[in-house]
């Protein structure tokens, strides 16, 4: 199974404010820490926003940051907002001959839940490291 580009961007947009709690960031920063399109992180941020993972301010001074601590904010739940279709095979297009005998829409479903299963036991926060946390062991590294 893979990832659309656009899933990949919301969960890039989630770990960097997650990193950067302490401020408003806003989508030309983000554009630029990831070298990806503004335009792109447009339409993702829009639906973060609309989903409630994130909050968004207008104006001068505005940015976003996540509406929810990192801990509160499922893998697997933003991984289901962002995708349009997660079923990985469509039997009905071009109608399948062996269908009603076929049993590989079942184990590849099955492999699908596995992996959002595995989704749902990941948060935000376990998928980032704490600036002091990391600050700490480049100091031990470099001593």
């Amino acid at each position: 199974m893979q990832l659309t580009r656009h899933t990949d961007y919301a969960l890039r947009v989630l770990i960097y404010l997650a990193v950067n709690p302490d401020r408003l960031s806003r989508i030309t920063d983000i554009a630029e820490a990831y070298d990806i399109s503004r335009h792109h992180l447009v339409k993702v941020v829009h639906e973060l926003a609309g989903h409630g993972h994130i909050l968004t301010y207008r104006g001068k001074h505005g940015g976003m940051r996540l509406a929810r601590p990192p801990a509160e904010i499922r893998i697997g739940d933003v991984v289901r907002d962002m995708e349009e279709n997660l079923e990985i095979i469509n039997c009905s297009a071009p109608m399948c001959i062996i269908l009603p005998d076929c049993r590989l829409k079942g184990v590849l479903n099955d492999a699908r839940d596995a992996f959002m299963a595995t989704l749902d036991r990941v948060t935000l926060a376990e998928l980032v490291v704490k600036k002091e946390k990391a600050l700490a062991m480049r100091l031990i590294r470099e001593a």
